[in-house]
């Protein structure tokens, strides 16, 4: 309720007379009607609603706040018994509710009062566009504020690209160390004012981020400060333009504050119920099996310039996008076009992404500098939380076989429900990639043709059933299947807008530019925890809350190489004599391969050889569901993340530092 006054506060820019204590009646009438209007609630229906939900003590501090307020904007309808005796009492709950009922009555006898007889006042409030007022000689699109101030060379090529011919050359010393100094500031304010929108949970409507709903503009007042609200509402819409490439967290919700590790709690509670009988019997208990949580280090590191290429870049964008509605200053279009290509690699990764530590002075994937879904999802079968579906004709369908595939997989998860689980709130993720084999599988399999839109039609939905589908992009071909209850699945960081804090440092004459984040990503709830995958086939998806396919292709008899395009996870099958695999051809750069035992039978081994020199020894399985998985290195080489021999798992520490298990 709080957060929820104070976002009002700030829309109304009355955040620091209502801390100081120094609102008028007017503007503290202001505040509870706006509340009302934007919440479909009023202050004290909140109030009487938090108290039983909030602690006393910040529910106190909150009622002390607003007893505060109303007792400097009219002392007159403060009850006196609540500071008898000269003491400081806390107010309480019915004190403040009868207040603020009480300034209703005492607005009414306002409205019937004649206004004094003033001379008249005249405000011109008008809303504030994104791109200014038009060039002056002083200042960039008119904004006044010293990052639109015509002195700097960059904004005269935004006014006035044509001259840029005709201008003196950049002088890397003054104009390169001023465009250094000024680009790391906005990066520091623009971290900044996405902390904020995190923090008030203004950044999810990026329709209303982007045409500046959240700043306040009062054009026609002297003291509205305007130049730091064209900085706000320009870096507003620079924001939404970079999250609009976001597409996963529309899906999978980000939760911060995770620094290294944390624990995602994950409770089981016995029953409680039974029939009565006197005395001291009791019934039922908490199990609580946490998840571990953790994110790893990630990074932006870019070497610019010139300045003058800078500048040459930057002339052929505003010649190029001459329609664009958003002219950029050379600022924010440096950063812009950076953020954006981060964002949309971000993207990638949270869906495919490993973390493995970087070779020392070898620039790593972008696929490496966090862990996504996909391999946390592995991580869990790995470590015997989750078991997964191993029904080959779901595991590798095809574009033929697509709808017979997802609806068998949905058949065999409710065919293990037993009558104390439930599922209803479960939904199904399959790759967006394959969604036109889904759309052709329905029409030849039901003799339809619809344009699937609707919300009953079978483009969202599994047929002959109300299990609902949420298609994921950035899978690639990869046939992954899973289902799982929205939000269970979540991305870690650790400070909100990190990756947009840009700073910069010149060398040179070049621009050095980095910033550093967290991400990771995690699950409370996947079910019960076991000490083998021997138990953990006992179980037999008891309790199991995410339930997955096993993506994984069966190798040929006496293979002894893979193709790396064929996938990221393999099963090597009974061999007529002793094989050995030697290589993966074509193999990806960021992309980690699993070789899982299928078969004792002549099994596959892989010795320290080769292209697998790199690992940490040779792999030779013991029993089927051992596995290794490897990486290629930038010598062409394969390192190893990690293995499982006769099921115990080991982690290589050096390359996963923070994968737990391994420390």
């Amino acid at each position: 309720m709080k957060k929820k006054l104070y976002a009002i506060l700030e829309r109304l820019g009355l955040k620091q007379k209502f801390e100081d204590k120094s609102l008028t009646q007017e503007e503290f009438n202001t505040l509870v009607a706006e509340y009302q209007k934007e919440y479909q609630t009023t202050i004290e229906q909140d109030l009487q609603a938090e108290q039983a939900v909030l602690e006393q003590t910040k529910l106190q501090e909150t009622l002390n706040t607003i007893h505060g307020v109303i007792a400097s904007v009219a002392p007159e309808v403060v009850e006196s018994e609540e500071n008898a005796g000269g003491e400081n009492h806390d107010a309480t709950m019915e004190g403040v509710i009868a207040s603020i009922n009480n300034l209703g009555q005492e607005l009414k006898k306002m409205a019937k009062s004649p206004a004094e007889d003033v001379a008249e006042q005249t405000f011109t409030v008008s809303p504030v566009s994104i791109n200014g007022f038009g060039n002056t000689p002083e200042y960039l699109f008119g904004i006044e504020h010293p990052m639109f101030d015509m002195k700097k060379r960059w904004n005269q090529i935004a006014a006035a690209p044509r001259n840029y011919p005709s201008m003196i050359a950049a002088d890397e010393e003054v104009d390169g160390r001023a465009f250094n100094q000024e680009l790391r500031a906005y990066g520091r304010s623009l971290q900044q004012r996405m902390s904020y929108l995190v923090e008030n949970k203004l950044i999810g409507d990026l329709k209303a981020l982007a045409t500046g709903e959240f700043s306040n503009n009062y054009s026609g007042l002297a003291s509205a400060n305007l130049g730091d609200q064209f900085i706000i509402r320009r870096q507003d819409a620079l924001i939404a333009r970079i999250l609009a490439k976001r597409d996963l967290t529309q899906y999978f919700p980000v939760v911060y504050g995770i620094q290294d590790r944390a624990v995602l709690i994950n409770a089981f509670f016995g029953e409680v119920s039974q029939g009565y009988q006197p005395g001291e019997v009791y019934k039922g208990g908490m199990e609580i099996e946490p998840n571990v949580g953790y994110v790893d280090d990630a990074m932006i590191k870019i070497k610019w310039g010139p300045m003058k290429e800078i500048e040459r870049m930057y002339i052929g964008y505003l010649n190029r996008e001459g329609s664009d509605p958003i002219k950029w200053t050379m600022i924010e279009f440096q950063l812009l076009n950076s953020l954006l290509t981060a964002q949309i690699e971000q993207n990638k990764r949270r869906m495919r992404g490993i973390y493995v530590k970087p070779e020392e002075g070898v620039a790593g994937s972008y696929l490496n500098a966090g862990t996504g879904i996909m391999y946390t999802l592995l991580r869990y079968v790995h470590e015997n939380k989750l078991k997964t579906f191993d029904d080959v004709s779901y595991n590798s369908y095809t574009n033929a076989t697509f709808l017979a595939a997802v609806q068998a997989f949905v058949s065999a998860i409710k065919s293990k429900i037993t009558e104390d689980m439930d599922i209803d709130n479960h939904v199904l993720y399959l790759n967006k990639n394959h969604q036109d084999w889904w759309i052709k599988n329905i029409r030849s399999t039901y003799h339809v043709d619809t344009d699937f839109t609707g919300t009953s039609q079978w483009l969202n939905r599994v047929p002959d059933t109300d299990v609902n589908i949420i298609w994921l992009p950035y899978m690639g071909q990869s046939t992954l299947m899973f289902m799982a209850e929205p939000g269970n699945i979540q991305f870690l960081e650790y400070v909100p807008g990190e990756m947009l804090a840009v700073k910069m440092e010149q060398q040179m004459e070049m621009v050095r530019a980095w910033s550093t984040w967290k991400e990771g990503c995690g699950a409370p709830f996947t079910g019960r925890v076991f000490a083998t995958k021997a138990l953990m086939d006992a179980n037999d998806y008891k309790f199991q809350q995410i339930f997955l396919n096993k993506p994984a292709k069966l190798l040929d008899a006496g293979a002894t190489t893979i193709d790396g395009t064929a996938g990221r996870w393999f099963i090597t099958a009974a061999n007529e004599s002793a094989t050995a695999l030697t290589g993966i051809t074509n193999a990806k750069a960021g992309v980690a391969y699993c070789i899982e035992c299928g078969s004792t039978t002549n099994k596959t081994t892989i010795a320290k050889s080769g292209n697998f020199s790199g690992i940490t020894a040779a792999y030779t399985p013991t029993a089927v569901g051992d596995y290794i998985m490897v990486i290629l290195n930038s010598d062409g080489k394969f390192s190893e993340l990690e293995r499982c021999v006769g099921g115990v798992r080991t982690i290589n520490q050096t390359l996963q530092p923070n994968v737990p298990g391994g420390r």
